[in-house]
């Protein structure tokens, strides 16, 4: 029986989209290219701009699986004790696993702040919601936190979660970017710098 056109234009594109998940698993996202992955994905170039209009909207895919991972990896009510030893610790690696994946390559983090609204006026809205999970996630812990008795130190209770998550998000930006202009080459360096970012600006004074 003959798949519909539809059928087939969807079918063509996730091939497509897998190829250059292959590829870049190999490769590295920097040296993906259309030839590349319409090779792989048996189709001629012209179709992988149809189905994604350049290289960057195929690319932001990518991107959006690797962010959608670590919403899989870490939910908080699964994985954080109702009580952390070290909650600051646990915030900072959070903000560490979301830099990870934005200075993988010099693309990926023009692909995130291109897909954020940063450099482009238009934020892609799979990109908003994606983060606005993440964003749910850091909040409803903060949440816990804040409410706590028992949680040391205390967070403060000056601000909402949602206005704390706000403050974090631009300590990782800043320190993506810091990274990827080589003005901080250890991440170990980074993640202490979070951490002390992290406790003058969450803890109760």
């Amino acid at each position: 029986m003959t798949r519909k056109p539809q059928q087939r234009s969807i079918a063509t594109r996730a091939r497509v989209l897998d190829a250059a998940r292959n590829l870049s698993a190999i490769h590295g996202l920097d040296l993906v290219t259309a030839e590349a992955v319409a090779r792989e994905a048996g189709v001629a170039k012209g179709t992988v701009f149809a189905h994604f209009g350049d290289m960057d909207g195929l690319l932001s895919h990518i991107l959006l699986d690797r962010l959608n991972a670590l919403r899989s990896e870490a939910p908080p009510e699964a994985n954080e004790p109702a009580k952390p030893d070290d909650p600051v610790g646990l915030v900072t690696d959070r903000m560490m696993a979301l830099v990870g994946v934005i200075t993988d390559s010099p693309t990926i983090l023009r692909l995130f702040l291109d897909n954020i609204g940063v450099t482009k006026p238009n934020c892609a809205a799979e990109f908003v919601a994606s983060l606005e999970a993440l964003d749910a996630e850091l909040a409803a812990f903060l949440e816990i936190w804040q409410r706590s008795e028992t949680i040391e130190p205390p967070l403060r209770q000056d601000r909402t979660p949602a206005e704390l998550v706000d403050g974090l998000i631009a300590f990782m930006i800043h320190g993506a970017i810091l990274l990827k202009s080589h003005q901080l080459t250890d991440r170990d360096a980074l993640k202490a710098r979070l951490r002390r970012h992290v406790e003058a600006f969450l803890l109760k004074s």
